[in-house]
């Protein structure tokens, strides 16, 4: 979602070319909530700021109706005042316009898979009483 067709058509070109299948393109924030409502993507691709509705709000409203939707945001501010907001609406990252197009795939298909191990349910084994859980690094 971004208000300049000509980055819209550069990032679907990019995205088909990976085997990423685009749903849709808006332009508005109001946009891409009713696109995401409609289409039910894994990943929605964000600006920061665009005419109608921010992609802070925006993300904030999608999140809302579907929790799974992941967002990265993609702009051109860097600023981390600006970048405060789109945590604290749960966006999975926050890329600045100009990052390696590599890098823009890469985090699609972390989101995605972020997503479908969180939609997993989880098995949790019973250990025995006194028994040590397992653990795990990162």
């Amino acid at each position: 979602m971004d208000d300049e067709p000509e980055t819209c058509v550069l990032l679907r070109a990019l995205l088909e070319q990976e085997g990423i299948e685009v749903l849709g393109t808006a332009f508005g924030g109001a946009d891409a909530v009713a696109m995401a409502e409609a289409l039910v993507p894994d990943v929605v691709l964000m600006d920061l700021r665009m005419p109608d509705v921010d992609g802070v709000a925006a993300t904030q409203r999608i999140k809302a109706r579907r929790p799974k939707t992941q967002v990265i945001f993609l702009t051109f501010y860097g600023d981390p005042e600006l970048t405060q907001g789109t945590e604290e609406v749960g966006a999975f990252c926050y890329l600045v316009k100009g990052c390696p197009p590599s890098m823009i795939v890469d985090m699609i298909r972390r989101a995605f898979e972020y997503a479908q191990q969180a939609t997993r349910p989880s098995r949790v084994v019973p250990q025995p009483e006194g028994s040590r859980a397992p653990t795990a690094s990162a």
